[in-house]
């Protein structure tokens, strides 16, 4: 009796340790102390990041050589592209495992690979079932005998039980979440030692922990990192390059986020699936995935009774409103669709501002739905002016709706006669008078604790707390906005940005702390309803969901300048999303407490304060600075 109570107070203590971790991190971020929120340093990803738009072996056809009217498609990227609530990047589409359409909403390309978040865990979820097909391991294996040097002797007695299979199928129940790979350096310390809400396989609870444990499981199965293991046995017969995929503190890969892949990579792993784990290697036809492993990831759902998402999760998937079909899913609208009824694969990448199924997914179940329109079973005949259409709209789509060019202006009837002059290109639009008054001004920032050129939920997903800027200096030419920023530690950052709607974003990487992160820049120069000045500064961060946005209002005689930083996705909805993670569960008081007051809004104007701050600025000296290049 007395071992019994000594292990219930012990277990008592474990979890009163991790909510006062939880609260410290809630109280640090509230404070503003951001940079103690972690308590391991930022490791910077110092491999270059280059674009590439090879297929690498991924068939081309056009939409009617593969049964699809480009008509039908045109009509779904439209829809993507005047959806106001989505904001898509990248869009890839297969039929008969031929790419048929792509098209990326500017300055986003899909030559980048792309953050996918949770959609990493279906990932996860294929090594998994390699590691069956060969016989390392079952579903019905524990998780604690592969961690025998984990200390046992306070374990709960729910989480002895929890199997590998209730890992795969988020039931598990374990409470330690996402939260503690913020707080904790040993994750799979902290997981073997928390305790359960619910029986393990009795109920449904989204945990990207699970997803981890399982690639931790693996490493010590295989003694390999997750990447290793699947470069001979997936990428490399995809011929998907070898991506980056983020690891904890211990070197483990996150397993439930942190992978990097372009939009085609990700169709291909959909395509595979569609196909029951079969592809055509250089070597010949392979058995990538056994097929008994996707049949049993793609029926054997649990219910989630989760409102705000289809209902049904699989062994790292999630169900999809359309019969038959299902998803590999993350947070922000990362997509990949698998349509077996149509022998079709969607994949899309965004910064959507849902943390579940958006808008994306309705349009996406409406044009790809049983019996759809535009799909036919056999080839069509060519329709050069459908496909022109398409082509037209796929190579004009633009993340914001202002940074669309103005419609060409129409041909002179004659043009078209050979011996008339070709058009010159169109010449660079004069600057306008607003850039004058701005020109060579640099504003001293006071008392900026907050304001950074990285967007607050990029720098929490990737544990990089940048410097806040402390000055800003202007400088225009015809098509182009060029500003210095200094930061707090003595950096200078130099950027080149797109001057209104007739120039593109133009496209650098940006240095934050040794990091170098591929972004494209836009702005835009007007006047306000009390006729100042506004610069308006549009900072996309090409690889990930985030754009960062700076608006500079100058005050009538320029001396004064009001800096309001703002980011996309909307920061306030991330953080209502951090404290429903610190609730995970439901049961732990404290974190109750904390959830409760940020319901009741008694501290949303600290916390706006901190995601959303606004900066005075003093007109000063300019400093000597060599003017970046265009």
């Amino acid at each position: 009796m007395q071992a019994f109570v000594l292990k219930e107070v012990c277990l008592v203590i474990v979890d009163l340790v991790s909510q006062m971790k939880t609260v410290n991190l809630l109280l640090n971020f509230i404070q503003g102390n951001l940079n103690r929120c972690s308590p391991y340093p930022f490791v910077p990803w110092t491999q270059p990041v280059l674009p590439d738009t090879s297929l690498y072996g991924l068939p081309v056809s056009t939409p009617e050589g593969q049964g699809v009217e480009s008509a039908w498609l045109n009509g779904f990227f439209c829809k993507l592209r005047d959806c106001k609530t989505i904001h898509v990047h990248s869009v890839a589409v297969l039929r008969h495992g031929h790419l048929i359409a792509a098209g990326s909403f500017k300055p986003y390309t899909a030559a980048y690979p792309h953050m996918l978040f949770s959609l990493s865990k279906s990932v996860t979820g294929m090594a998994v079932g390699m590691a069956v097909g060969e016989g390392r391991l079952k579903i019905t294996d524990k998780l604690v005998d592969f961690f025998p040097e984990q200390s046992a002797l306070f374990r709960n007695a729910n989480l002895a039980s929890v199997t590998i299979e209730h890992l795969l199928n988020m039931t598990a129940g374990v409470k330690y979440n996402e939260v503690f790979s913020v707080t904790d350096r040993d994750w799979v310390h902290g997981f073997l030692s928390s305790e359960c809400a619910f029986r393990p396989g009795t109920d449904f609870y989204y945990n990207s922990m699970n997803s981890y444990m399982l690639a931790a499981v693996l490493r010590k199965l295989t003694g390999e990192s997750l990447v290793d293991y699947l470069m001979p046995r997936l990428f490399g017969p995809l011929r998907i390059p070898r991506p980056r995929w983020e690891t904890c503190p211990m070197g483990i890969e996150k397993g439930g986020w942190g992978l990097y892949l372009r939009t085609v990579d990700m169709a291909k792993l959909g395509q595979l699936y569609l196909q029951k784990g079969r592809w055509v290697c250089k070597d010949g036809p392979r058995q990538l995935v056994p097929a008994q492993w996707v049949y049993d990831s793609t029926h054997n759902w649990v219910p989630t009774n989760k409102q705000d998402r289809d209902d049904g999760y699989g062994y790292q998937l999630w169900n999809f409103p359309v019969p038959g079909a299902y998803q590999f899913n993350g947070v922000f609208g990362q997509y990949v669709v698998v349509l077996p009824h149509l022998d079709a694969v969607v994949a899309v990448t965004s910064g959507s501002q849902n943390f579940v199924s958006d808008d994306g997914s309705a349009i996406i179940a409406e044009y790809f739905a049983e019996g759809a329109a535009g799909f036919h079973d056999e080839p069509l005949a060519p329709n050069l002016h459908a496909l022109r259409k398409l082509k037209d709209t796929t190579a004009h789509l633009y993340s914001l709706p202002e940074m669309a060019p103005p419609p060409p202006q129409q041909r002179k009837p004659l043009d078209f006669l050979p011996w008339r002059r070709r058009p010159e290109p169109p010449a660079l639009p004069p600057l306008p008078p607003e850039a004058d008054e701005l020109e060579g001004l640099r504003f001293v920032l006071a008392d900026n604790e907050f304001g950074a050129l990285m967007p607050l939920i990029l720098g929490a997903f990737t544990n990089n707390t940048p410097p806040v800027l402390r000055a800003v200096s202007f400088s225009f030419s015809p098509g182009m906005c060029h500003l210095t920023f200094e930061d707090s530690k003595g950096g200078v950052t130099q950027l080149n940005a797109g001057l209104g709607p007739e120039c593109e974003a133009c496209r650098a990487d940006l240095v934050i702390c040794e990091e170098a992160y591929p972004t494209g820049a836009w702005a835009k120069l007007t006047h306000d309803e009390d006729d100042r000045p506004v610069l308006k500064l549009f900072l996309f961060y090409l690889q990930t969901p985030c754009v960062r946005l700076l608006k500079f209002i100058f005050y009538k005689d320029c001396t004064r300048m009001l800096l309001r930083f703002d980011e996309l996705p909307d920061v306030s909805e991330s953080t209502d999303m951090l404290f429903q993670l610190v609730s995970g569960g439901g049961s732990n008081t404290l974190q109750k407490l904390f959830a409760d007051v940020i319901a009741q809004r008694k501290l949303r104007g600290r916390i706006d304060s901190i995601t959303m701050p606004v900066v005075h600025g003093t007109r000063a000296e300019p400093v000597a600075q060599d003017r970046p290049r265009s």
